[in-house]
């Protein structure tokens, strides 16, 4: 049956018609106009209305209606790239994704294609992609923020470098670290102890160095010794907030007095502890009492009343019975060994007060990088291989907010990194975090960790801290893209499960360029305990 305008298909079942109708509303009832017969859904609103209305233009696809034209859409094509070693030993006759760099450990897939991205701050920086072997890890807490950082522990031991976490508060590498036939050094009043006199494995490194080593390495072991127990003393004296240091008549006596103990102990096997410092001071010898009261060093009620406030920190630091226990007077438990993965593992100081947290802390960094120091220069005596380490910062806020003294520390550390031959790694929640330390120097200089940190590894963040603190304070180039990634990663998935959409997922931001979005896809073994937090949950 034709009509002036279109051509309508039609059969007879039993003489009645059968009408294969038009896609939309409209088409369907001009076609039944001009076939002369009476639309019989008009009375019945409800049915006619699952027909869809035409629009006026068409959309990218085209018309959706019958010979419309409409598209189909077909998924995306996940693309991939490797060598001619890699591909069966010819050319890939695909197309490749965009430029991901193939070195590193390989931390997921790029959302959208499923391309394998590689990424750490070592690799990276020995390839020339960053100038400085840095990464800063930022997320909302339950995001998977230590499980990403686990991944690159686990894949820098494979290739051949150790990592170092001097202060593991929950614990979330003590298992790894394990697993890795590492070192956990456990520091507690009850665990493990760690002897402020003996920074690292200096003391040993020492015997057996000659000439203008060992002569460096003594002058770096004396300043980190000293300034090590000025940290703790002001620590002791003040609390975590206290930020006023030791007298100049102090800070002369404490420096005589360690280069005396040194000149004694330098032949035993094992360096002096806090014990020793104090009796030496106690028996005042000449060079001492100069530096006690310099002019008049016979007085002995002067030399007395000179040393009676150091004595006094020194014994809060050394006594059993103080608020510090023993943490500070033995020997160290154990030696820090730099050529297998070392975990201080501090957990059972959780419940500790801020001031014992951070002594602990300013004590364990010291050990770390006198014992970084020692192993470089014995490496460029050959006498041990040269070996690369990455420190490890996690719940970097704690530290930042235990003491001020923390900042200056870390603000070294991230100055220093390249020439002292080690990588850091940084790990907090907000920006916010850097910017609560309730002085403003020391807000501009943790901010500075953020900033100077090559690679930016961004999770899970709302609206406010992206717009207010990532692109005005910090001055990061985050695309409206971007924000949306991380806004929509924040968005809880429900009362059902207790996590977020972005679980596992960072986009990790290089200067300028774009992020590069990736989902952290754990595998068998790490499924199977060492990245679980829970454990006094399950049986």
């Amino acid at each position: 049956m034709t009509t002036a305008s279109r051509t309508v298909e039609h059969t007879t079942t039993g003489g009645k018609p059968i009408l294969r109708l038009p896609w939309t509303r409209q088409a369907r009832h001009r076609d039944m106009t001009d076939l002369g017969l009476e639309d019989p859904l008009e009375g019945l609103p409800g049915l006619a209305a699952c027909y869809p209305v035409e629009p006026k233009r068409p959309g990218w696809r085209g018309y959706l209606r019958r010979g419309g034209g409409y598209a189909s859409a077909f998924p995306t094509v996940d693309e991939f790239f490797g060598t001619s070693s890699q591909v069966c030993g010819g050319f890939w006759p695909f197309s490749t994704d965009l430029s991901l760099p193939v070195e590193g450990v390989p931390v997921g897939r790029l959302l959208g294609t499923g391309a394998g991205v590689c990424c750490d701050p070592i690799s990276w920086y020995q390839a020339k992609i960053i100038n400085q072997p840095s990464m800063f890890v930022m997320g909302l807490p339950g995001i998977g923020k230590s499980t990403f950082v686990r991944r690159l522990v686990w894949g820098l031991a494979a290739l051949g470098v150790n990592c170092v976490i001097p202060g593991d508060l929950k614990p979330d590498y003590r298992s790894l670290v394990e697993l890795l036939d590492g070192q956990v050094i456990g520091l507690g009043s009850s665990t493990g102890s760690i002897n402020p006199l003996d920074p690292g494995d200096v003391h040993y490194a020492l015997q057996r160095l000659t000439g203008d080593a060992k002569e460096e390495l003594y002058k770096d072991y004396a300043q980190r010794r000293e300034a090590t127990l000025e940290v703790l003393i002001v620590i002791s004296r003040n609390g975590a907030r206290g930020n006023a240091g030791i007298s100049d008549v102090e800070g002369n006596i404490l420096s005589t007095a360690l280069d005396e103990l040194w000149a004694k102990s330098r032949q035993d096997a094992h360096p002096p502890v806090l014990a020793d410092l104090m009796e030496l001071i106690r028996s005042a010898p000449q060079s001492v009492r100069q530096a006690a009261v310099w002019d008049d060093p016979d007085d002995d009620d002067k030399y007395h009343e000179a040393i009676h406030g150091l004595m006094a920190s020194l014994n809060a630091l050394a006594s059993p019975h103080g608020k510090f226990g023993s943490l500070f007077s033995r020997q160290t438990t154990s030696r820090v060994d730099l050529s297998h993965p070392v975990d201080y593992d501090v957990s059972s100081l959780s419940g500790a007060t801020d001031d014992v947290v951070a002594a602990v802390l300013a004590a364990t960094w010291s050990s770390t990088f006198g014992a970084k120091n020692a192993a470089d220069i014995l490496a460029e005596q050959g006498l041990q291989p040269r070996r690369n380490n990455v420190i490890i910062m996690d719940e970097m806020h704690r530290a930042l907010q235990a003491s001020p003294l923390m900042v200056d520390k870390l603000d070294l550390l991230t100055r220093l990194n390249r020439q002292w031959g080690v990588g850091q790694i940084m790990i907090t929640h907000t920006f916010a975090d850097l910017l609560s330390l309730g002085d403003d120097a020391r807000n501009l200089k943790a901010r500075g960790f953020f900033e100077r940190s090559e690679i930016k590894v961004l999770g899970a963040l709302n609206a406010a801290e992206v717009d207010k603190f990532l692109r005005r304070e910090s001055g990061l180039k985050v695309s409206r893209m971007e924000q949306r990634y991380l806004e929509d990663w924040s968005t809880p998935l429900g009362y059902e499960r207790d996590s977020l959409k972005g679980m596992g997922r960072f986009l990790i931001k290089t200067g300028s360029n774009p992020g590069l979005p990736v989902d952290v896809q754990l595998c068998a073994l790490e499924e199977s305990g060492f990245n679980d937090t829970a454990l006094k949950w399950h049986d």
